[in-house]
């Protein structure tokens, strides 16, 4: 039976653990060749080297990184040195040590005299490690000190070692020892305050620690810098090997940084030299596809770079041809599909319709997550999950939160419930129909009203709940042409087609300025900050609402009521 919804999430256990990453093979046969080794004259010397060196360099250990290991460092004692043989630091502070012993063949565990010189070292101020190691080539044990030092917390055997590492990584990974500090933190709160009788005490230690944690906010910021960069050269160099699909299917569905966005537009021109059509295919088949505002913009970005390599392609769909499919030149094509991305598709229903029901499902999406307190939980949740697969260095985890999963909820829902539109509304020979596709649209704005009327304010709700999105969810398609914005935004590297636009369409560009976008008000140079020109309901409505006035207004009236 599948308990993934009768076993509810623990948040707090997966906010204060990392998931393992899969070991590499080069890394299994290093541990096969361990596992294999005869240790039965092996000095302490032939220990260290031959077992302890390379799982420590496995577990990610090295000297002079920000995971380091120190050999035989001296700790004074009463003026007396001592050397452990390993002490392990994450930036700098110790957190673990590990002593190696001469093979013991027979003796199944370490005693006393053993474990008693390594927790000497573990108690050093300069050190105050909890876990400590001991290892003698046959076994390893890990000790928690602070928890228990009559048995270890794990023993592994070498020749068990492939079998069981998971488990020594589990506890010793850098990241996984970051992890057991924290844990280590909480452990002592509970031990402190599971005694505390007096509320008063547990406010003030509460105000404590925020005033602590605050304090840190600087070196967080600092730290993140030193360590951790902004991964838009990676997307870009992952964007430059992509297949065709996934740049299709993903990737033109998304706003994405303009140095990934240029690398998806240049990938997809090489993936069309000799011939286009599979690109061509993909992104523009015979009959109409699932495709939202930016998908579009993104397209006709595709076209008018490939128009800089080549002035034809081997074929293209009969509604963006408009003429000749074989050997089509692009020229007129980019043409027709830029006043199309200007007017909302006023000259080819389909996929008119399939955007504005992109528009009007992620609004619902959106209303949702902002409302049902079941779409919160599972981004809070979600986020915990986030927090420990995603690797602790890395961009992904530093923008991780849960307003972010709940975007990527509706992400999803949008896609799924687009391409369930577009599969319901395609007739035979890949006909689209749109009769039966304007009464399921007109069936999402009516479900759409009933939403913003059931949450009261919604704008209000979504100050107080913001997810801190960048796209203009409530207003694309309602009052506000995300789609030929768009278009004009991603135009900055096409002088030419800017040229054009200015010179024989500019009563476009003027419309979509009379619907405040900046991109078109900056062609026009006029000031961004000033309303450009009058547009009426009746226009708005024949753009978004297939001339439906009233449920412009509904609308309009429920994403803008503060009162």
């Amino acid at each position: 039976m599948d308990n993934s919804f009768t076993n509810p999430i623990n948040v707090d256990e997966l906010l204060l653990t990392k998931r393992l990453e899969p070991l590499s093979s080069e890394h299994i046969e290093t541990l096969k060749r361990i596992e294999s080794y005869d240790v039965t004259s092996f000095s302490e010397t032939e220990v260290r080297t031959y077992v302890i060196d390379p799982i420590v360099r496995i577990l990610g250990y090295d000297k002079g990184t920000i995971f380091s290991a120190d050999l035989e460092h001296p700790l004074a004692f009463l003026g007396k040195n001592r050397f452990p043989d390993y002490q392990f630091s994450l930036w700098d502070e110790n957190f673990w040590l590990i002593e190696a012993k001469k093979p013991r063949l027979n003796e199944s565990e370490f005693g006393y005299d053993d474990l008693k010189q390594v927790i000497e070292y573990s108690i050093h101020p300069k050190v105050n490690a909890p876990l400590v190691v001991l290892c003698d080539g046959v076994k390893i044990e890990i000790f928690d000190r602070e928890v228990s030092v009559d048995a270890p917390m794990l023993r592994i055997q070498r020749q068990n070692l492939i079998r069981d590492f998971d488990k020594l990584r589990a506890v010793l990974e850098p990241i996984q020892v970051w992890f057991f500090q924290k844990r280590r933190i909480v452990r002592l709160l509970d031990k402190v305050f599971d005694k505390e009788f007096n509320m008063q005490r547990v406010e003030e230690f509460s105000q404590l620690l925020q005033r602590r944690l605050q304090a840190k906010r600087n070196l967080v910021v600092e730290n993140f810098r030193r360590n951790v960069k902004p991964d838009s050269d990676e997307q870009r160099q992952l964007a430059a090997t992509t297949p065709v699909v996934d740049l299709v299917e993903l990737y033109l569905f998304y706003e994405l940084p303009i140095p990934v966005t240029n690398a998806v537009n240049q990938r997809l021109v090489e993936l069309s030299q000799p011939n286009s059509f599979n690109v061509m295919y993909r992104m523009f088949p015979d009959g109409p596809r699932t495709a939202n505002d930016i998908y579009m913009a993104q397209a006709l970005t595709y076209l008018a770079a490939l128009a800089e390599k080549r002035a034809t392609v081997e074929w293209l769909p009969a509604w963006l041809a408009q003429g000749q499919q074989s050997q089509a030149h692009l020229e007129p094509v980019i043409q027709f599909l830029l006043g199309q991305c200007l007017s909302y598709f006023q000259d080819y229903e389909p996929y008119r319709l399939i955007l504005l029901a992109a528009c009007a499902v992620r609004r619902i999406a959106k209303i949702m997550a902002i409302s049902n307190p079941a779409i919160q939980k599972l981004g809070a949740d979600l986020h915990a999950l986030a927090r420990h697969t995603l690797p602790e260095i890395s961009w992904a985890q530093i923008v991780a939160s849960p307003e972010g999963q709940l975007i990527q909820i509706i992400d999803s829902q949008t896609m799924a419930t687009l391409a369930d539109f577009v599969k319901r509304n395609s007739g035979d020979n890949r006909k689209f129909l749109n009769e039966s596709a304007k009464l399921q649209l007109k069936g999402f704005w009516d479900l759409e009203k009933r939403l913003l009327a059931s949450v009261g304010n919604y704008a209000k709700l979504l100050q107080e709940r913001s997810l801190g999105e960048m796209r203009m969810t409530e207003w694309s398609s309602v009052t506000y042409d995300n789609l030929g914005h768009s278009t004009l935004r991603l135009l900055h590297r096409f002088p030419k087609w800017k040229t054009y636009l200015l010179e024989q369409r500019r009563p476009l560009i003027e419309k979509m300025a009379s619907l405040n976008s900046l991109a078109a008000k900056e062609m026009l140079g006029v000031d961004k900050q000033e309303s450009y020109g009058l547009i009426t309901d009746a226009e708005l409505a024949d753009r978004f609402f297939l001339g439906d006035i009233a449920t412009l207004q509904a609308l309009r009236a429920g994403y803008s009521r503060n009162s």
